[in-house]
């Protein structure tokens, strides 16, 4: 059951940080420059974010 929360959470994240650089993709050369920023930035929270999820799995493995 735990692999199976596993393996959703990784293709959830995966799917939502495919989906969020091709809408950054998509944009004229003006807003390219502006936009990096926030790419970055919502690719590092995804980090954070996809790292804090293996955690809290991890955590919740070993302690049951």
């Amino acid at each position: 059951m735990m692999q199976l929360a596993t393996i959703l959470i990784v293709i959830f994240i995966v799917l939502i940080l495919i989906g969020t650089l091709m809408v950054a993709g998509k944009s004229d050369s003006a807003y390219d420059k502006k936009a990096k920023n926030t790419t970055i930035t919502i690719s590092l929270i995804y980090l954070v974010v996809s790292i804090l999820a293996v955690a809290g799995i991890a955590i919740y493995v070993y302690v049951t």
